[in-house]
């Protein structure tokens, strides 16, 4: 699914999505009603004796001053049903009775993150050119939430110690390109796997 379409259907939903509504199905003491702000206990941090949170209804959105976190519908269903940013959508979605979006071949539907990083395959490519790919991939998974915390952290790390092999000349050039093409073919691998 491109990025493009998955942000379009997380607009609509945190548009459609009454967060008053939603956080009394979950047992807040808040009353659905977008043209007030009301302040709320909030669980997601632990124990909460006093009102730490306040819903703004006229953006649909929270903040806990505890947590120190902004929260829209689809992190409330995140982390209240442990899902991942895709299936708190479609789960939102569901709720919602939303039809799906349909596709705009038009405009061509983005390319995916896959697709991106799939056709590099130049072979006098430098260390620097082939870590910034990576990087740059990793941080679009990273900010588009297409894989879960565990596995992102450890491809992080593996990205981290070749960077630092390479950096401290323990590692040559060719040894460290290897190794970031090994990192991609792997995240490509494990993307497909997670769609």
């Amino acid at each position: 699914m491109s990025r493009t379409r998955l942000r379009a259907r997380a607009d609509r939903v945190n548009q459609e999505c009454d967060l008053g509504d939603l956080l009394q199905g979950y047992g807040y003491g808040v009353v659905p009603d977008r043209q007030r702000e009301q302040q709320f206990s909030c669980d997601l941090h632990g124990m909460d004796n006093k009102p730490s949170a306040r819903l703004y209804g006229y953006n649909n959105t929270t903040y806990c001053w505890v947590c120190q976190k902004k929260r829209d519908a689809i992190s409330y269903v995140m982390e209240k049903e442990h899902l991942n940013f895709r299936d708190a959508i479609e789960q939102l979605e569901r709720r919602l009775g939303l039809p799906a979006l349909p596709w705009d071949d038009e405009a061509g539907r983005e390319a995916d993150p896959v697709d991106d990083f799939a056709e590099i395959t130049d072979p006098d490519v430098s260390y620097e050119v082939e870590r910034e790919r990576v990087r740059k991939f990793l941080d679009t998974l990273t900010s588009e939430r297409d894989l879960d915390v565990k596995s992102l952290l450890a491809f992080w790390e593996v990205f981290d110690r070749v960077d630092y092999g390479v950096a401290k000349q323990s590692w040559g050039d060719a040894k460290g390109i290897e190794a970031m093409t090994q990192l991609r073919e792997r995240l490509m691998e494990r993307l497909r796997k997670a769609s």
